[in-house]
């Protein structure tokens, strides 16, 4: 037992003892509170500063304490939620517990837990989850969550059948069935045990559709699967109790196993402003150095004639010491409570995204589970969309079936008179599936009590010689409808009000087909013990129940693209039905690939498909063989041994699982065909608008689906993405292999792209190993996505969940400086979700591991156009602002600092008061900045709804994707513009009082007087400029500026004047005496403000951008007339070409 990990859960970070430190070195592990602490230490050094070393803890001390408290905050909830979990009452069998000690854990549990069922046998005690140990027997009665990985031993139906729910762990709320060993659970009950076992299993893993381990008893052992386990936060369905052995514990269940898997993102605006914290250190250490080497050569010229200063120090040491000095006194410039705000802001946004009522779809808000990156939504340059679920509503509709070479069903895709076809009738039978097949022809043929035989026969032989016909077109009619109500994995109930079953399962599609053959003529009842009971019989027809034993079934997965189940039917014969993608399934058939090409049969349904195809509905491929029972005995011996095999180590692991997948391999081979399905998946509400909106922002779509090249075509038409009118197809698929291999002719591909109209729009479809291929080739990459970056348009076909993400992987290193953005709804699309820069997940009907697994979930594809085009690039603005802004206040503030050091002979004298120092961030600018962050626009969503929003917002995203606002241009104009008010703020107070007079008195002016006036001046400027810049000004903006910054910088200037903790007390008075206080203020701000309004009026009225003619268009959209907004709207395009096309960024753009 010592091996194996308790049960007790621990999800929170920090215990009671290990909070303090271990959360002071989370703190410390970023680099820029490293930076202050030190900053704040050398403080403490009176030969380095001149500053009170509290004032320089206090900004450190702030910022890291709200960081602890919020985290301190969410690590308590998390532990009550652990606690929660732990204190969980469990039923363990044990024969050692006394009735009257487990009547008072009852009482006690019931009150504690009221929900809790107590009424269970005596054999059972009661312990905490957390006690739980493997192997302990476990009981669990209907809607209670499994407290460990369990192996089922029994169920309360005496069948060994229950179901789960495994909504916790992936998602997903259909029920999944799982089944005892029929020999254990007939020796087991709720009550008592008559058997004993020992259970090997393997490792625990993450993957939770695998388990494999083997049971020994006395008489037999048995190999387990997944069928067998109950997984940890599982809860139990539609079955009356459980009993199960604990296999996996506490973070060996693949619950915890799956957990915190999530990766750190961060974005291109965060990556450049730490590059940039890292060059104004260095501009920083830089301007110290200058400054030390000034003061050396100052002292060792003119220390003799200053008695005070103290010339004893070697020159090494004084330039040491200086540039401490100012490294201390010139920290401003890096800004300490950036990070923090940044925090703060972005997780605000997290709720304006969550609370937006038009991104609410299907009964879900918007869920943002990454709030890191919400401005890299505003600078989006690929999308890559999955089709299913994403594109289309996953909402199956059965439109035809080919039962070998006869076709039933739409008439559009078949050749037959429109007599021939019943009216549509569509019936909703639940969410996600519709069923309006109809044909009378297949009706007429089921109804048949002696049909006849037809002039091509279907005849399965077997190795030994022995032929099962199917002579007739309602045999053949009978025998696929059995196989699509056999191979499936769904589980039915059936309702009171409606003669039909109510299907769920895994897959809308494996739904839609069980559906669709119980309302043509074969019914799937249940699945009891491995017995399949299907009943023979239309709809309104006597029906015949019989009974199906299932021997093996092979689950579908992305790899296989295909699932196979055995059975033996009621007359003995073993069969293998099989269904899965076209080439899958053609590769597996008994006819050569030349025999198929001339096989008037194949090729019928070849072009029947494709026909399907073209109109984009999906197809899949049937196919069967009846085996010997000799054949499948030998198999089925080699196929146990397998199974019962416990691997120690990860290699035999994987031994294991390559010999089991060459024997399902062996069995699925010389398989007949016998017919194939075609299902409709509509395309979502208003999924061609949103491409057509996010193609006019610039923003490329591409679509990655695993569907059929004809399939994803006649979707790329029908959703927008392909036109036929002005765009030239480039189509890659297996024509373009050199003959007889499998190596692209790559010289034909670059000439089909060098020879494509230039003057027509491009758009590419390839499929997804001729993709890979390409990336391998002898082309360069660069050369290859350069001209795959011509395309407005890319469909990617046949792709794995493993091209997906290379295609995605591609597109990120070619195009670095562009954001890629990737959108799914299915376990196939996570890889492409978690490779891309944004990972969007659809809340899809296959469950719900996209959404899980992404940093953005939505409802529908056509919320994508707000998560973009309001969300994102208001995100970007506001963030990006944020930045600029706080670099350029600090520079305001510090540059002064700087100043005066040419002004007292470079001595480290400090230019304000050490409390002022750290008010400044913390009090005087803080405020009204992050409100602007908060509520700036400069088209209001809401308020603005007067002009035509649709039309004008993708035009406005260039701000963002274009990089209009955060360049290096504009930080470098932000940082002039710090320079040029800094240097204002402190020369016009110097020239003001110097050598002035300030009363009658006699008072003349001193270093405190002159130091207020500065500082007042620059929080006057920085609080002034961001109104200034601010678009949208609201009550809000005006609270934060005036009451809040310069209301409280005007209250803590007054509480200075007359408290010793200040330098500065007993100054402020004497300073707002004079005239000459006012005077420099009015003058600082009249300078550097006409300049700024200057620009400001050139930027909206002269030379505007695209968002600064939007803020005029919306406040005189009332006064106008449709024709003068329609000329308006053609400007504001003719703007956005400009932008584009020229690249250009004006000089005063975001000032």
């Amino acid at each position: 037992m010592r091996n194996f990990k308790s049960n007790y859960v621990r999800t929170c970070k920090y215990t009671i003892y290990s909070f303090l430190p271990m959360a002071l070195l989370t703190q410390f592990m970023r680099l820029a509170n490293i930076y202050f602490l030190a900053t704040a230490i050398l403080q403490c050094v009176p030969a380095v500063s001149t500053l009170n070393p509290t004032t320089s803890f206090v900004p450190i001390f702030f910022v890291i304490l709200i960081s602890m408290v919020r985290e301190g905050i969410e690590n308590y909830r998390r532990y009550v939620e652990d606690k929660k979990a732990n204190s969980q009452p469990v039923r363990v069998l044990s024969t050692k517990v006394s009735l009257q000690a487990l009547n008072e854990k009852r009482a006690c549990t019931k009150l504690q837990f009221p929900e809790f069922n107590t009424d269970f046998p005596d054999c059972y005690d009661i312990i905490q989850s957390k006690d739980v140990k493997v192997g302990h027997v476990v009981l669990v009665y209907e809607d209670e969550t499994f407290p460990a990985d369990l192996i089922l031993l029994g169920t309360g139906g005496g069948d060994g059948k229950a179901y789960i729910e495994t909504a916790m762990l992936d998602g997903e709320k259909n029920l999944k069935k799982r089944t005892a060993e029929p020999k254990i659970a007939i020796l087991t009950n709720k009550e008592r045990f008559i058997f004993h076992a020992r259970v090997m299993c393997e490792k625990p893993t993450h993957t939770l559709d695998h388990f494999g381990g083997t049971v020994f008893t006395r008489d037999l052992k048995f190999p387990l699967n997944e069928n067998f386990l109950l997984m940890k936060g599982a809860s139990l369905k539609n079955t009356n109790w459980v009993t199960g052995v604990v296999a996996f514990t506490g973070s060996q269940t693949k619950l915890l196993l799956n957990s915190n898997r999530g990766r750190i993102k961060q974005s291109r605006v965060e990556s450049i402003m730490n590059k940039l914290i890292i060059v104004i250190l260095i501009f920083q250490a830089l301007i110290c150095l200058i400054v030390s080497i000034l003061q050396s050569t100052w002292q060792a010229r003119n220390a003799k004639d200053h008695f005070y200063v103290d010339d004893t120090r070697s020159a090494g040491l004084t330039l040491i010491l200086t540039f401490l000095s100012y490294f201390l006194l010139l920290n401003t410039f890096i800004p300490i409570s950036l990070i923090v705000t940044l925090e703060i802001v972005k997780f605000v946004q997290l709720f304006f995204i969550q609370w937006d009522v038009f991104m609410y779809r299907n009964d879900r808000p918007a869920k943002v589970l990454s709030c890191t990156i919400n401005e890299e939504l505003g600078q989006v340059k690929y999308i890559f969309s999955d089709k299913t679920g994403t594109l289309t509503c996953n909402k199956m509709d059965l439109k035809g079936i080919r039962v070998y070479n006869k076709c039933y069903g739409d008439k559009l895709i078949r050749k037959v008179s429109d007599a021939a076809i019943l009216p549509k009738k569509t019936t909703i039978v639940s969410d996600g599936l519709e069923f309006s097949f109809a044909d009378p022809e297949l009706r007429r043929i089921l109804s048949e009590e002696s049909p006849e035989a037809t002039e091509m026969p279907y005849r399965l032989v077997t190795k030994t010689a022995e032929v099962y016909d199917l002579p007739s077109d309602k045999d053949r009619a009978v025998e696929f409808l059995r196989l699509l109500a056999c191979c499936h994995e769904v589980s039915g109930a059936k309702a009171d009000s409606t003669e039909f079953f109510t299907y769920s399962g895994q897959s809308p599609d494996e739904v839609c087909l069980v559906d669709a053959a119980q309302r043509i003529g074969v019914t799937f009842v249940d699945n009891r013990d491995n017995t399949l009971i299907l009943a023979l019989g239309a709809p309104d027809m006597e029906k015949k129940e019989v009974q199906i034993k299932l021997l093996e079934l092979f689950p579908f997965d992305s790899v296989r693209a295909r699932m196979s189940v055995i059975i033996k039917d009621e007359n003995g014969n073993i069969k293998l039905y099989c269904k899965g993608s076209d080439e899958r399934i053609k590769s597996l058939l008994q006819n050569s690939e030349d025999d198929q090409n001339i096989d008037p049969v194949l090729l019928g349904t070849n072009n029947y498909i494709n026909l399907a195809a073209s109109k984009g509905l999906r197809t899949l491929y049937m196919a069967m063989k009846v085996i010997d029972k000799e054949e499948f005995e030998e198999w089925s011996q080699r196929m146990h041994k397998v199974k019962i095999m416990v691997p120690l180590n990860e290699e035999e692991a994987s031994e294991k699982n390559e010999m089991y997948k060459a024997l399902v391999s062996e069995i699925e081979r010389d398989l007949s065909y016998i017919g194939c399905t075609v299902v409709e998946d509509k395309l979502q509400e208003n999924v061609e608008n949103t491409i057509k909106n996010l193609g006019k922002a610039g923003i490329k779509v591409w679509m990655i689906t695993g569907d059929k090249l004809e399939t994803a075509k006649s979707i790329g038409f029908s959703c927008g993405m392909f036109t036929r009118e002005d765009m030239d197809i480039i189509q890659i698929d297996e024509d373009y292999y050199i003959p007889d291999t499998q190596v692209l002719d790559e010289d034909r591909i670059l000439k089909k792209f060098i020879d494509s109209n230039y003057k027509r729009k491009k758009g590419l479809l390839i499929t997804g190993m001729a993709f890979e291929k390409l990336l391998y080739s002898s082309l360069t990459k660069e050369q290859i996505i350069e001209y795959i970056k011509q395309c407005d348009s890319v469909i990617c076909c046949r792709a794995t969940a493993n091209q997906k993400a290379i295609v995605v992987k591609a597109m990120k290193k070619a195009c670095p400086a562009e954001v890629c953005l990737a959108i799914g709804d299915g376990a196939n699309d996570v890889p492409m979700i978690h490779e891309a820069h944004v990972g969007i997940g659809i809340y899809g009907k296959e469950g719900m591991q996209a959404a899980q697994s992404s940093d953005y979930a939505i409802g529908e594809f056509q919320c994508l156009w707000n998560l973009l085009m309001v969300h994102g690039r208001l995100c970007y603005l506001r963030i990006s602002e944020l930045i600029l802004y706080f670099f350029y206040k600090n520079i305001v503030f510090t540059f002064p600092q700087l100043l005066f050091a040419f002004r007292c002979a470079y001595s480290g004298q400090t230019f304000y008061e050490s409390w002022y120092l750290s008010l400044y961030n913390l009090a005087f600018t803080s405020i009204p900045l992050m409100l602007k962050a908060l509520f700036e626009h400069d088209v209001h969503h809401i308020k603005d709804q007067g002009l035509p929003l649709n039309k004008i917002y993708p035009y406005l995203y260039h701000l963002g994707q274009g990089h209009e606002i955060f360049n290096f241009f504009n930080i470098a104009v932000w940082f002039l513009y710090g320079i040029i008010h800094g240097c204002v703020a402190f020369f016009i107070p110097i020239i003001a009082f110097e050598n002035k007079i300030l009363a009658k008195s006699g008072p003349t002016e001193h270093l405190w007087i002159v130091s207020i006036t500065s500082y007042s001046c620059v929080v006057l400027i920085v609080n002034l400029k961001l109104l200034t810049t601010t678009r949208y000004i609201t009550w809000i903006n005006a609270l934060g500026v005036f009451p809040l910054s310069i209301g409280l910088y005007v209250i803590a200037v007054w509480v200075s004047n007359y408290m010793e903790l200040f330098e500065t007390n007993d100054s402020v008075i004497e300073t707002h005496r004079s005239p000459l206080f006012f005077i420099s203020i009015l003058a600082t701000v009249f300078i550097t403000f006409t300049i700024d309004i200057f620009i400001l009026v050139f930027n909206l009225h002269i030379r505007p951008n695209a968002s600064n003619f939007c803020m005029i268009w919306a406040k005189e959209h009332n006064k106008l007339t449709a024709e003068e907004s329609g000329l308006r709207f053609k400007e504001l395009q003719k703007l956005d070409f400009i932008a584009r096309e020229e690249g250009s960024l004006r000089i005063f753009n975001s000032i």
